[in-house]
């Protein structure tokens, strides 16, 4: 599968294409959208450019592909994002993790390394991560928290 990692700051990816545990291919995994937004793949790999056509024709709401082993973080001026197999964007606050590394990922993040780093680490660890580590740090909006947006919807009255 794959480790993706978004750190607060850089998105990474390992390049590893993995089928049923064996080594496949080296693929990138890490791509840059018309709209400035980078997005980084695990899952399915023909999964992935699916989604990717998707976003790059504006992710037309009533026009979704229908997948089902996808996972993505969107990272870009907007904010950063994960996704997974109902592409809705989640808003994230904090470091996160997918695909077949991302425990161990984690683990490196929580003990101070950078988003490169904890993919190296995972790579070193999760027999379908390796190759190449992929990065960017792109110019992102902080999202807004989860319990502050909770807050806001509970303190507006709802009129009808």
């Amino acid at each position: 599968m794959t480790t993706i990692v978004w750190d607060g700051t850089t998105l990474a990816t390992d390049s590893l294409i993995s089928v049923n545990g064996s080594t496949y291919n080296h693929a990138q995994k890490l791509f840059q959208l018309d709209s400035g937004e980078w997005v980084a793949f695990a899952g399915e790999q023909q999964e992935w450019w699916e989604v990717l056509e998707w976003l790059q024709a504006g992710a037309p709401r009533n026009d979704k592909p229908n997948v089902s082993r996808v996972e993505m973080i969107i990272a870009g001026p907007d904010g950063v994002f994960e996704m997974f197999n109902k592409l809705v964007r989640i808003p994230v606050n904090g470091p996160v993790a997918y695909g077949t590394g991302w425990k161990w990922a984690l683990a490196a993040i929580d003990h101070g390394k950078s988003a490169v780093e904890a993919v190296e680490y995972a790579i070193s660890r999760d027999h379908d991560s390796g190759g190449e580590v992929q990065s960017v740090t792109p110019r992102v909006k902080v999202s807004v928290p989860f319990d502050a947006l909770m807050r806001d919807v509970e303190a507006t009255p709802v009129t009808t």
